[in-house]
């Protein structure tokens, strides 16, 4: 697939989310263009980059505070490209009317609810059992199919985990509605520095904690997921780690390949 073909599928995500009219999704598809040509000339290169280091480290050991740090990378690079694109939703935004904001709120408590129960169920061994299958999961797209020590590891390391699945939902849900709060005072906004202003701060409301004391069991969330994959990473084979060698050059490959404007 090629890059150039970005804009159109973005278009396609956001009407899921907002219902987009034909004129809506013509003046998205030609503002995200230019978006999307910064981020393949910027963005894509330091992320081939980013991969060409993890897959350099793979054979080595890791500690969880590097883990921290590359997911810490990732978050940073996410809010670039999402205030890199918050001028063309600035100018978007008046043109969408109450019953489309409507809709996203709709799409959004959906979604949410589909979390909730694969997350959030009432017995805690289905969560507990759910858990530590996408963890699996996510590990076995890395290195492989793993032993059964280590998906003990992987077991015992969630359960001591301080992850409340149901208080990470609830602040999610607080996430969403001040998003969608500020979304709709921005939207009615006729200056345009004024606007952009006040889409920049609903994006932030939706990418950071509702309060303090949420951002900090989120911090000691992250750092125990940190340390969990340092402790697995500890734990792999030769095997393992060459797998993992290849998984990382593939995406390099794809990463680098869209950035100089090729197929994937």
């Amino acid at each position: 697939m090629s890059y150039d073909n970005g804009p159109a599928l973005a278009v396609w995500w956001l009407d899921g989310y907002l219902d987009l009219d034909d004129a809506q999704e013509a003046a998205a598809r030609s503002l995200l263009r230019d978006w999307f040509a910064w981020h393949r000339g910027t963005q894509l290169p330091e992320y081939a980059r980013w991969l060409a280091t993890w897959r350099e480290r793979a054979g080595g050991e890791v500690t969880g505070e590097e883990v921290c740090r590359w997911t810490a990378q990732a978050r940073e690079a996410l809010w670039a490209a999402t205030e890199r694109a918050l001028p063309a939703g600035a100018q978007l935004l008046p043109t969408l009317k109450p019953a489309q904001i409507d809709h996203l709120v709709a799409e959004m408590a959906d979604k949410l609810a589909d979390e909730r129960r694969e997350r959030a169920q009432p017995a805690a061994e289905a969560r507990r059992a759910a858990a530590l299958e996408r963890a699996v999961d996510r590990a076995e797209q890395l290195y492989g199919t793993l032993t059964d020590a280590q998906q003990r590891l992987l077991a015992e390391g969630l359960a001591r985990s301080p992850m409340d699945a149901a208080r990470w939902l609830d602040d999610r849900e607080q996430r969403q509605r001040r998003f969608v709060d500020e979304l709709r005072r921005a939207r009615t906004l006729t200056d345009d520095a004024a606007r952009l202003a006040a889409l920049r701060v609903a994006a932030r409301a939706l990418s950071q904690p509702a309060d303090a004391e949420t951002a900090a069991l989120q911090a000691r969330w992250q750092a125990h997921g940190c340390e969990m994959s340092a402790r697995l990473h500890a734990t792999t084979t030769p095997a393992q780690r060459q797998h993992l060698r290849e998984r990382l050059s593939a995406w390099e490959e794809d990463v680098r390949a869209l950035a100089g404007g090729g197929a994937s």
